[in-house]
């Protein structure tokens, strides 16, 4: 018995206009492929320079080697925002901005917190104190124009405090305050003795102080220097007046108010 051998399926030929169309995608891959190797293995995704502004107490090159990168590295990794948090912990550095400007260049915009005071460091030398607490060496050549902190202890949680009120104090102000003391009681823990250039010896404490600035204001502006109390009540006697008897009718015309202490 004869048997018939099925017929063979036609091979379907592919279109040699798609076959040239599908090798010419994978050229074209392999050729970006190859690019991009190329590309980040140039110069020209390499950092070639970083741009630092701003600074004041720190320098340039602190926040450069605080960046985790620098010319020769990557230009796009790490990112903007990665290089910005890590200038970020630089304990003198209140905001950053980081701008990256192809080909190569990154730009670092530092702001740093305001200096609100002065202290005499271990080897004798002034040091700034920022608004945040943190204190840093004073530059060669920069005027220390700012009060001094006198008797403060390392680590004393009112210093962190008396740093942020100090921010906030009109610029004239900060400027006249020449020296400030820790005077703490019992009644007070946060009290404080400060001095003027205008000589004024001011009692206050640092909780009050933003509440009592515009008492202090109008004495330190239209009164001749004394001496100011400013708790929980207010109190002013020049220096004019300090010879006189407390009972005397003298007296009573230069005192504004009972003092608390």
């Amino acid at each position: 018995m004869t048997e018939k051998i099925p017929a063979l399926k036609k091979e379907i030929a592919v279109p040699r206009s798609r076959r040239g169309k599908v090798l010419l995608v994978i050229l074209i891959a392999l050729v970006a492929i190859i690019l991009v190797a190329l590309f980040f293995r140039s110069s020209m995704s390499k950092i070639t320079d970083v741009q630092v502004t701003g600074t004041n107490f720190i320098t340039g090159e602190e926040v450069k080697n605080s960046l985790g990168a620098g010319a020769g590295d990557s230009f796009f990794f790490p990112s903007a925002g990665k290089l910005k948090s890590n200038v970020l912990k630089l304990k003198p550095i209140e905001s950053v901005t980081v701008t990256k400007h192809f080909p190569g260049v990154v730009s670092v915009e530092v702001k740093e917190f305001a200096q609100v005071a002065v202290q005499l460091g271990e080897n004798g030398k002034l040091i700034a104190v920022l608004a945040n607490g943190t204190t840093i060496p004073i530059p060669e050549g920069k005027m220390a124009d700012k009060p001094i902190l006198s008797g403060w202890k390392a680590g004393d949680p009112n210093l962190d405090e008396l740093c942020q009120v100090l921010n906030a104090l009109p610029a004239y102000l900060l400027a006249d305050l020449s020296e400030i003391h820790p005077d703490p009681s019992n009644a007070y823990p946060k009290r404080i003795k400060l001095y003027t250039r205008s000589r004024f010896e001011v009692i206050t404490a640092i909780d009050k102080l933003q509440d009592k600035i515009p008492f202090l204001s109008d004495i330190v502006q239209n009164r001749e220097p004394g001496k100011i109390t400013m708790l929980d009540a207010d109190s002013y006697l020049p220096y004019s007046a300090e010879n006189v008897t407390n009972n005397g009718p003298e007296a009573d015309k230069v005192k504004e108010k009972d003092s608390t202490q």
